[in-house]
């Protein structure tokens, strides 16, 4: 794997990414770490293994799937469960969208929304309530964050406890994910990259969510704000890999990575992309169409393959450097690294 390690130095040296964190592991612990270049540009702390990055849309399955699962499990939710059920204030056109169909990105709802800005004032869920559906539900697949934020707030909803509270209560702690938080605290968090430069602060996000959306919610949202180190999401990773005992159970694991959406324009589980076609993905050509993930904004990704029994995290913050970064062309090839030097192991 030293050369794994080169490839993301040299990234580093040529100024592609400021620093990046690299964990693979199985299903019996970690195979390889490395911890590159520095949080922020251009004298930030060097990346260590307890740098904490922004996950952004890594919060969509590392936080609001897996609360929504356990309720699911617990028979307080099913996936053909009308939101109007618990939104009774929801409008018609709204009212009949499925729980699964909030999970699958095949709810109708636009991908995102230009009203809401960082400083913006977001009444919810009414503004949810007044955006216009792009095409009937279950019709297709639109990735959408205003889903997940959907999601979350039914989460609290049916908790009666705040999404962060909830899920750090029923994952994070009896996984032992002791630095994956919402909202991270600076005085005890001393090492967090930084995203993108923020015109209202006039410096570097460090530590305050990314997305604008989340910040306005407060920095606890069903798809974005959640921070966390790479060793952490290698604990979350092996529960996928079927680590057990585990917070979630093999049935509704085993529910959530199923492809649902065959026909539809995408290849959606509950909360995970599926890698159904075997290529075109974040995960390169490596990875079994068994396999699994989601990216962030960012610049992190999780790639799990339950059939060859690894999981890949990669967690950079290449927003850092802007919006127009090298990082949709550099995944794929950093993925196919990593699996070429597994797949030998494995033979």
């Amino acid at each position: 794997m030293e050369s794994v390690k080169r490839l993301l130095e040299e990234w580093v040296e040529q100024g592609l990414i400021p620093g990046a964190a690299l964990r693979v592991v199985n299903r019996r612990g970690l195979l390889f770490a490395c911890d590159v270049g520095r949080t922020s540009l251009p004298d930030g702390q060097p990346v260590t293994p307890d740098t904490l990055f922004d996950l952004a849309s890594l919060t969509k399955v590392t936080a609001t799937l897996p609360a929504v699962l356990l309720l699911l499990q617990e028979r307080r939710l099913a996936l053909d469960d009308p939101v109007g059920c618990f939104f009774p204030d929801c409008p018609a056109d709204k009212r009949d969208i499925t729980i699964e169909q909030l999970l699958t990105h095949t709810a109708g709802l636009a991908a995102d929304t230009e009203k809401w800005r960082r400083d913006a004032h977001i009444p919810l869920p009414e503004t949810l309530y007044a955006l216009p559906l792009l095409h009937p539900p279950g019709e297709r697949v639109v990735y959408s964050d205003l889903g997940m934020i959907w999601l979350g707030l039914l989460v609290e909803k049916l908790t009666g406890e705040p999404l962060d509270r909830y899920v750090k209560r029923r994952l994070f702690d009896p996984l032992g994910m002791r630095h994956t938080c919402f909202r991270p605290d600076r005085k005890i968090f001393r090492n967090i990259a930084s995203t993108e430069w923020c015109r209202l602060t006039n410096g570097f996000l460090t530590g305050e969510v990314h997305d604008e959306k989340a910040y306005a919610m407060g920095g606890v949202a069903g798809h974005a704000g959640l921070f966390a180190t790479a060793d952490d999401l290698c604990r979350y990773a092996m529960l996928w890999l079927g680590s057990d005992p585990a917070p979630i159970t093999p049935k509704w694991r085993e529910q959530a990575v199923r492809c649902r959406t065959e026909g539809k324009g995408g290849a959606r589980g509950l909360g995970w992309e599926v890698n159904c076609a075997g290529e075109g993905l974040s995960c390169g050509c490596g990875f079994s169409r068994n396999s699994f993930g989601h990216t962030g904004f960012t610049g992190t990704s999780m790639w799990i393959d339950p059939e060859r029994g690894w999981a890949v995290i990669f967690l950079t913050n290449a927003v850092h450097l802007g919006r127009d970064h090298a990082l949709r062309r550099l995944r794929p090839i950093l993925h196919d690294a990593v699996t070429a030097r597994l797949m030998p192991d494995l033979t």
